[in-house]
């Protein structure tokens, strides 16, 4: 029986580099066929890419044995070679065949740091990670304003504090923007542009182009200008 606080390590990954660097959570050897187990539903495999090829059958002979166990399979890659792009390559079209993770780590202690976060975070759900709603209006009102790259939520508070308003923050001017402090003038450019700029490049030519029409009145067949005149 599994106990929920252990990382299982397998008997056959005593020498393994990677252990000396886990000292956040408990781990125990045992015999099993996946090199580590996080949870009753996670496992690892672990391979570096020296390994990988000196011996390429390895990895096949490994997951014939996993089989089909386990909901979340980790392959856990130490890349430890300069020339590393086809075995690369070759791995990542393996984990996508096998229903496989594949975890890239450059050092044994950042394979370590995989493996003790799998294991520290199983059984959590990902409202830690989730967006959370605003619910009171100045954090609505810089969430708003920070969706433009040229703010933070410094800016936001000095335009809330400065225009009282959203509605007339979106219809000052540039000059206007100008007197709010902290904004320079690019800042004030670009947020004034993310509020009267089209989002679509085709619409904004499509309406120059309506509105050019509209003041010079066309062409003509002969490429002349035309205008309207009174009779």
């Amino acid at each position: 029986l599994l106990q929920p606080h252990v990382l299982y390590v397998s008997t056959k990954q005593r020498g393994n580099g990677v252990l000396q660097h886990i000292r956040n959570v408990p781990y125990a050897f045992t015999k099993m066929v996946p090199d580590f187990i996080m949870s009753t539903t996670q496992c690892a495999l672990f391979l570096s890419v020296k390994y990988h090829q000196l011996y390429p059958n390895y990895i096949h002979r490994r997951l014939g044995e996993l089989k089909s166990d386990f909901m979340l399979r980790i392959l856990l890659v130490l890349v430890d070679v300069e020339d590393n792009v086809n075995a690369l390559r070759f791995l990542n079209k393996l984990a996508v065949t096998h229903n496989l993770t594949l975890m890239l780590s450059w050092t044994e202690a950042e394979a370590a740091r995989y493996l003790e976060t799998y294991k520290a975070l199983d059984g959590t759900d990902a409202t830690s990670i989730q967006r959370r709603e605003q619910n009171n209006f100045v954090d609505q009102v810089s969430e708003f304003l920070t969706a433009s790259n040229p703010c933070n939520k410094t800016d936001s508070g000095q335009l809330l504090s400065h225009f009282r308003t959203v509605q007339s923050v979106v219809a000052a001017s540039q000059d206007e923007l100008a007197t709010c402090p902290g904004l320079g003038a690019v800042k004030v450019r670009k947020l004034w542009d993310a509020f009267h700029q089209p989002f679509s490049s085709k619409q904004a030519a499509a309406r120059q182009k309506k509105a050019s029409d509209a003041v010079g009145g066309g062409t003509n067949r002969n490429g002349d200008s035309t205008t309207n005149a009174n009779p």
